[in-house]
Parts: structure tokens; sequence; C-alpha cells
């Protein structure tokens, strides 16, 4: 359907069923007074000279002819096909017609002629307005000369004048097309007797009867000969014309913005939309349209033309026009499309129940569904899945971003009928099962050869094990320098306790005494990891842990395990090592990194280590212990200002510092730097937060003592890095419960292990990355991402307004991140607003350029809202009044 000229320009299409042209003058020009046939372009038609202001110009349907514009008595000009064989023909049928726009000025105005030799045709119009058309015998004498009225007799408009001969049955019919009301009529059919002129070999003549001294003043197009066959249908013909008026392919201008074919029509220079002729149509159930182009739009009828309505779904039923306006991609050809109206059921979908995952899970689920052809699937997916279907089977894969978003499964079948189901997809952080604690104390220690153990050593002169939270992880023992093992201790050999392995990287011989001893110092396995392939400078925007994490681990044999902190974070980094990014993750999104050495896994967990109720009280298990307050860098005066020289009072009521006095008077001062770019009110918000740390002393704890579990035997009573225990000493005033940072485990003597416990509980994802005494951040974390202006989608609003609900708003090109803005215009309330997923931050923000335009003096009251909803269920709204 919308496949032929009628459907795009309203030209007459030379293949409509059963036409069979010969001729046809689209006034399409050759060269001087020549101008191509359509059907033959090497045949030539002329144009006859007549008056000064003959010739073609645009029009309706390309371009058009005009003639004798002044008087046609005396500008005598015409239109000429010159005879060839073929063109009358000796039996069977003759159609010819043109569209024509006349003044009715001598008394007959011949419009197709053969009478310029033995005639057998002839069409013309009286004064009157009264078509004419008549026929021949081979001796010249009219066996036919017939007057008709039809409803628009004497237009001035355009109207499309045919003959339909039928050389056998001895008839002739008269039909007409009224361009302006696009109605049509069909004559009576007309007998004759006698026999029709088989041999005529006269030129066709247009607009000229130079033997009746006669001519006609007006403008003609789209002048047609035919031999119609079996086939040919006179009033789909006459339908089908009216219904191309529709088409505006090659009106006026249009002429150079397409190019139209009779295989399609195609946009010249940049895109356009064309609007297309109409079609008849009838249905019950509404249809499904196959192969139109994006943004198509239908237009319907059910009073033949006299109104039109439009709408995201065609009418069901409906009897009626149907036509469309069409974007045709430039140099590709719109051909057509189908609307077709389905035999088959529509596909259906069966609901789909909603998903709750870990972070890193998988799950399939097969689909319930129906589709009478080949299915097709499309689905929408939020970022913290990756959702896929395969013959019918679901598969729901989550990543390392959580929270909860709606999922869209589509089914299509062949002819573009869909049905949708939407699910809400959960990611949850992915529980993080802290391993038992090894059994250090006086475990044996395995030396390995080249490949394989070669002996445990069991009397060791000192061993110990140190780790540290987010830190170091280390192995140091000592054996006399003529041990029977001592040859087996190599570089970059490996060596084992407690169910780790360790790389040795340096061995020392020294003297104690009168003993000597080699001094072995080993490192965990993922120190071999900063030594791994190099990884490229890279910037970070809103991602993840776990994403960086596993471009780190690429190719590095080592995987990600779990992943469990979700904060989004945007960072950059410099050319690196794998466990330099690692570290720098860590430093960015906070949480702890845990090293599964022998299973090659890294974990970024919120908190490593148990908190079991292991406690350490003086007599039993404290041996020593020391409590550490440090002022050093105390700090109660903090001003605040970043790269542009830009400070916070116009957020502090005009003070470009804050204060902290709750542990001192003293003024203590310090600046607290940002990147350019850092709002006042960010820098505030992270000002006061770094305030509150730094105003009071730090506490620090450091403690020997004895592991408890070497006389109980009870895996309750091992401690390990991470741990939360208590330590008790009234003596000393300790009475503090908080976690071990750095454990120094001795393997030989485990009553001298000692433990460093963290007073200040450190916040995930905090940006404590710079030395906290100058407190400069301009090259750590980029702290003006640390309150997002970038969590609504579309915010520069380039793609319109797609995920805004508004009401009054329109897009409009003039923004100022991007070229594009938003508009609220009209009296009363105006509004657009968007719901989004935050993450895990203490403050936000929100940015935005403003400016109002009406009557002098007169101001909008613009406000911002926020609606939080809390964890708990509870909400809070927040409004901020901007103008």
């Amino acid at each position: 359907m919308y496949d032929d000229r009628f459907a795009w320009s309203g030209e007459i299409p030379l293949g409509f069923p059963g036409l069979n042209p010969v001729a046809l003058q689209r006034v399409t020009p050759d060269s001087g007074l020549t101008y191509s046939d359509t059907v033959t372009p090497s045949r030539k038609w002329s144009r006859v000279v007549g008056g000064a202001n003959d010739g073609f110009v645009q029009g309706a349907w390309g371009y058009q002819m005009s003639l004798n514009s002044v008087n046609p008595a005396t500008d005598k000009g015409g239109f000429k096909l010159p005879h060839f064989a073929g063109l009358w023909p000796s039996s069977g049928k003759l159609l010819m017609g043109l569209w024509t726009r006349q003044n009715y000025v001598m008394a007959h105005s011949p419009l197709m002629s053969s009478r310029g030799g033995t005639p057998l045709a002839y069409l013309a119009t009286a004064a009157s307005g009264r078509i004419r058309h008549m026929v021949y015998n081979s001796a010249g004498v009219a066996i036919l000369d017939q007057f008709e009225d039809h409803p628009w007799v004497q237009t001035a408009g355009w109207q499309f004048v045919g003959q339909l001969l039928d050389m056998t049955a001895k008839t002739s019919r008269m039909f007409s097309v009224n361009q302006a009301t696009k109605a049509t009529w069909l004559g009576p059919v007309r007998t004759f007797t006698g026999v029709p002129n088989a041999a005529c070999t006269a030129d066709l003549d247009v607009y000229a009867l130079p033997t009746g001294n006669v001519w006609t003043t007006g403008v003609f197009d789209e002048a047609i000969v035919a031999h119609p066959t079996g086939t040919f249908d006179l009033a789909s013909f006459v339908d089908s014309m009216a219904l191309g008026l529709w088409a505006d392919g090659q009106l006026n201008a249009n002429r150079t913005n397409f190019t139209v074919t009779e295989y399609g029509i195609t946009a010249n220079g940049t895109n356009r939309e064309l609007s297309t002729g109409a079609e008849r149509l009838s249905w019950t159930a509404r249809p499904v349209v196959i192969g139109a182009p994006t943004g198509a739009v239908p237009y319907w009828s059910t009073d033949n033309g006299s109104s039109w309505q439009t709408g995201a779904q065609l009418p069901e039923p409906f009897t009626g026009l149907l036509r469309w306006t069409v974007p045709v991609a430039t140099g590709q050809p719109f051909t057509g499309f189908d609307v077709v109206e389905p035999v088959e059921p529509p596909p259906t979908l069966a609901p789909i129940a909603d998903r709750e995952l870990d972070q890193g899970d998988i799950v399939n689920v097969p689909l319930e569904f129906f589709t009478f052809s080949a299915p097709t699937w499309k689905v929408e997916a939020p970022a913290m899945a990756s959702v896929t279907v395969t013959d019918g089977i679901m598969s729901v894969a989550a990543g390392f971003k959580t929270g909860s978003g709606l999922v869209t499964v589509t089914l299509s079948d062949e002819l573009n009928r869909s049905v949708s189901q939407s699910f809400t997809v959960t990611v949850s952080p992915r529980q993080w099962d802290e391993p038992d604690v090894a059994e250090l104390a006086h475990s044996p220690i395995v030396l390995w050869g080249e490949n394989l153990p070669e002996a445990v050593l069991i009397d060791p002169s000192d061993a110990l094990v140190t780790d540290e939270v987010n830190g170091e992880s280390k192995f140091e023992f000592s054996i006399p320098a003529n041990h029977q093992y001592a040859s087996i201790i190599q570089n970059e050999r490996y060596v084992g306790v407690a169910g780790e392995r360790y790389r040795i990287r340096r061995v020392e011989t020294s003297r104690s005494g009168g003993d000597i001893l080699l001094d072995v110092y080993a490192e965990a396995q993922f120190y071999d990891l900063a030594t791994a392939s190099k990884l490229s400078a890279k910037e970070w925007k809103q991602v993840t842990a776990g994403e960086v994490m596993t471009h780190a681990l690429t190719g590095t044999g080592w995987t990600v395990g779990v992943a469990n902190v979700t904060t989004l974070r945007t960072y950059e980094h410099n050319e690196t090592n794998p466990l330099e990014l690692l570290r720098t993750v860590q430093q960015n999104h906070g949480g702890d990194l845990v090293f599964d050495n022998n299973a090659k896994k890294v974990s970024l967990v919120t908190q490593s280590g148990r908190n079991q109720g292991v406690g350490f009280f003086y007599g039993r298990g404290l041996n020593e212990a020391r409590r550490i307050a440090d002022t050093t860098s105390l700090v109660t005066r903090l001003h605040v200002v970043n790269a542009d020289g830009l400070t916070i009072a116009t957020a502090n009521g005009g003070k470009p510092y804050i204060d902290d006095f709750s542990f001192t008077n003293e003024v203590r001062v310090a600046t607290y730097e940002f990147k350019s770019g850092t709002t006042p009110f960010t820098m505030l918000d992270m000002a006061k937060v770094m305030l509150a740390k730094r105003a009071r002393p730090e506490y620090s704890y450091e403690v020997k003592v004895s592991d408890l579990s070497v006389q109980t035997g009870s895996q309750i009573d091992r401690f390990g890095v991470g741990d939360v225990v208590t330590v008790v000493d009234n003596e000393l005033g300790i009475s503090t419960t908080q976690r071990i940072v750095r454990l120094e485990y001795d393997v030989v003597n485990p009553q001298d292990s000692e433990i460093t416990l963290s007073a200040t509980l450190r916040e995930a994802g905090s940006d404590d990355v710079n030395d906290s005494g100058t407190l400069d951040t301009g090259s750590g974390v980029a702290t003006f991402d640390l309150v997002p202006f970038n969590l609504l989608l579309n915010g520069r609003f380039d793609n319109a307004l797609e995920h805004w609900a508004h009401f009054g708003a329109q897009h409009v090109e003039g923004g100022v991140t991007g070229d594009y803005a938003v508009a609220l215009s009209g009296a009363g309330e105006r509004w657009i607003e968007q719901t989004v997923q935050p993450d895990n931050r203490a403050a936000y923000a929100l940015s935005f350029d403003l400016s109002s335009g009406g009557p002098a003096g007169w101001v909008p009251n613009v406000t911002a809202e926020v609606e939080v909803t809390y964890e708990d269920g509870s909400t809070e709204v927040i409004k901020i009044d901007l103008v």
C-alpha cells in the first residue's frame, strides 16, 4: 500500500493495473521546445510556439504547461506528439485524458485531438464548460459526438478530463476528477454505430486544433494515452487518482525537495516529510502496520476526507480513508508499507514475577508466551541488571550496582503486533561471609621448592604474621643459618603458614650474639598484582567499585569476589598497576579490601572482620596496653575555598570559615581546599563533616595480648584483623570496644602478639586520602562529585522531556550546559518532576540556570521541592523558594 506515484505525488503511475500507457507527458523539459515522454524517454513531444508567455511552471504535479495565456486566436500555441506505430490502437480500448485548468475563451476548446489527420478520437470543452467526446470512422466522419454535463461544469480550477473508448464494444465514456474537492465523476456509457478508425496515423495535439482554427487558454499536465487491457477498472483508476490528490511529493517546491520514480520517492539534500495519498480501507480488528518508517503518523476519515483524525493507535473497527505523513530519509527511497488486518491471534505474554538477586547472581526464567510466528524480543532494563531473552528463556544477571528498577519485556510477531510485561528487579549487596580465623599459634611453616612443598619447619627462632586493614600483609621468620632446611629457602619461592602462602622477597643473614640467623621476609601473594601489566590512565564516571575492580583484574588471573560497597563515584587515575588501582578504588568507594590469595579473589566489603564478643582484660589476655590521645592535627577554625577562589561566604552568612570550639576555645586554623567548580553549599556541607572530626583529639590504642584460643581450643576465642574486640584496663582508664586495624601475631609466642585498635571507625566512602594536616583535597577525591547534580536523567534536555513528568513545559533550544532547555509558560502552576534512586551520600545539591521574562517588574514564583523517602518508609518534603 502507498506504493505508487498516486500515493507519493498524485501522478499517474505507469504500473497501474491494466492501464498499459503508451505515451505520457508529465511536462518534462528536455531542451529548447522538446519534452521527453515518460513511457519512452527517447520519444519527444514538442511545444508549438504560440504566445510570448507560453512555457512550463511549477505546479501540483511537478512542472505544468501554460499555453495561450493572452489570446488563443492570436497566440495559437499548442503541444504535439508526432505519430508513431502503436500510438493509436487498431482494436480494444483507448484511454486519453489530462489535468487541465482553463479559461473557456473560444466556442470550442480542444483538449486532446487526433483530428490533424484521419482522426480516431477527440476531447474538448465548450464555452459553456460542458465536456465533449467524439469518435471517428476511417472516412473521418464522426460516429459519436456527445456533450456531457458533470457536477463542476465550467470550473475555473483543476480537473482531469478523460475518455475511455472501447473500439470492440463500440462504447465511449467520459470521466472527470475535481482537484479542489477531490470528487469524481463517471459519465454514462455512450454507444455508437459504425466502425472506429483502426488505422489512424494522426499526430496527437494538445490544446490545439489548427484545422478548426481553435486553441485553448489554460494550463495542463499529465497528458496520457493508454491502451487498457482486460484487468483495467476505470472506477478504481478514477478513485485512485482522486485519493492521490492528498499526496504532496511534487507539489510546487517539493519538485526539487523530492525525486520521484516509478519505484520510490527519495528526499533530496535533507530529510523530508511526505504527505501520502489516501487509501480506502475497512477492518473490524485493529490492523498492524508493517514496514512503515519510524515517525509515520496516520490520519483517518469516515466522511470521505471532509475531516480527519489522528492518534497513536488506529481506530477499531473502521471504514473510510487512511493517509499518512511519513519521514523520508535522504538517499533512502520510500516505497510504501502494508496495513494488514491480522487473521492470526495476537501474541500473548504471561505476567512475570518480580525478581530479587544478590550482586553477581544469574537467574533463568522460562517465559509463558504465544505467538503464531517467530517471536521477536525487546528488553528495557535498568543499569543494575542485564536482561536477555533467548528461545523463550529470560536470563537476569545482576551486576555490581544495587537498588530496584523496572524491567519491561516486549514480545512482537512478524506483523509487528506486540505485548509487554513489566516486573521489578531488585539487586541487593552480596552478603560477606567472613572466613574463620586461621589457627596461627605454633603453626608449622611449609617450605616450598620450585613447584612443590619440600619440608615442614617446626622450630623457627621466631615467626611473625602481620596483617593490616587495607594495608600490608606479610610473614617474617628466622632460623639458624646452619639449619638443615636453610638451603630450601630462596627468593621468590613460597612459604606457607596456617594455610596461607607468602612469596619470599628478602633473605638476610645476621648475627645475634653468638648465633648466625637467616631472617626471611615474605609478602602475601596479592603483592604480585603490583608488577602485573600496566593499566592505562582512565576516567570513571559514577561507577561502582566492582566495575573498576573487574577492569583492574582483567588478565591477571585474579577475579572479583564480593563487592558489596555500593557507592557510585567519579574519579580518574594515571597509568598504574592493578594493585594500586585496587587501593584507589578502596579510597574512593570506602570499605575494606580483602584478598583471598588461595582462590585469587579480591573483595571489597563494607567492613571486614567479625564481632564475636572477644575481650581482653588486664590479667586475662591483656599483657600490655597504651592509650594515645593525639591533638597534633587539631583544628577549630576551618577556612574553605575552591581552586577558583570561591569561598563558602554566600552559603554561610557571609563568613568564609566555620568554627568548632567544643573541645577548646583556642583558635587553630586550617584551610580546606576543593576542586574547581565546587559550589559553596557543597563545600560547606563537606567542611562541617571534616571539622567535626578534626576539632577534638584522635584516640588510638596499642595493645599486647595473648591468644586465649591456644588454651581453650575454641574458634570463638580467636581474633583476626578487622575484628571488633573489647579491651579493659581499669588502672589505665581503658575500656573500649573497637576494631583491630593491625595485627602482629607471634606464631612462636602467641602471648606476645600485638594489636592496634582504631578509635575512629572509618566511614564508607570517606575522602581521607590526603595528608590530614593540610586538608588539601585538590589532589585526591573529586569532592565536587560527592554531592552529585547528575542523578537526574536527561538533565540537559537533549532528549526533549523524556524521563520527565511535566505540565505546561516545552522543550526549547538555547541551554547553558547543553544545547537545550525547558521553558515553562502560561498562567497558573507549571512544573517538571522526576523520581530518582539516590546513592548513600549525606548531601545533595540541585544546580540549574534560571532566566525569566515578562512585564516590567514581574518576577515569577519559582520553588524547588524535594520529597525524600527513607528506608523506614517515612517521607520528608524540602521546599526551597528560589525567586
